[in-house]
């Protein structure tokens, strides 16, 4: 029934991630979507540890590469145009590492200081995953090209960054008491 529960609780997880990315994708700053499919990697990370961390900012990661793909997400897509390879396999590296990263994170500090944990592992996620986009950007484009389009994701970023350090410690809480009730 523990497993049952898990598993439950993980799908959920995988599907809030699928429709906030989706939602995500039509809000957005300069051609950048403001992400708040972050929320649910972190919490899923520090609720069930750094392998489902990372496993949902992979579903991230395929939802961006689809929504690239697709056209629906424009700057990906103009990205994409230039080197195809490259951006998608940077869409699923940086979920990747913002859900395995948040979630050493919050492992790391949650038996000496649970709400720190949670605070510096939400803050964790955006930076690893704008940074890793920002240096796939430097290293594969045009300087100036990767310096324009930093400028509108620096926004992006501080918005994301806002939007997480105040949300997923408040979903955590609730998800810790839901356990406890079930």
């Amino acid at each position: 029934m523990k497993q049952t529960k898990k598993n439950t609780l993980i799908a959920i997880f995988a599907a809030v991630i699928i429709v906030l990315q989706v939602v995500a994708t039509f809000i957005n700053f300069g051609g950048f979507p403001i992400t708040l499919t972050l929320i649910p990697i972190i919490v899923a990370g520090a609720v069930y540890g750094p392998a489902i961390g990372t496993l949902m900012g992979i579903v991230f990661g395929l939802v961006v590469c689809v929504m690239v793909i697709t056209g629906a997400d424009p700057s990906g897509a103009v990205l994409m145009s230039i080197h195809p390879f490259i951006i998608n396999f940077t869409c699923i590296l940086k979920g990747a590492l913002c859900g395995l990263a948040s979630a050493l994170v919050y492992k790391l500090l949650k038996d000496k200081n649970e709400r720190l944990g949670i605070i510096l592992a939400s803050a964790t996620a955006p930076i690893v995953n704008t940074g890793t986009l920002f240096i796939c950007l430097i290293l594969f484009f045009d300087s100036s090209f990767a310096a324009m389009l930093s400028a509108f994701m620096s926004i992006n970023f501080f918005i994301e960054l806002l939007t997480n350090v105040l949300i997923a410690p408040g979903l955590l809480v609730l998800i810790h008491n839901w356990q406890n009730k079930v």
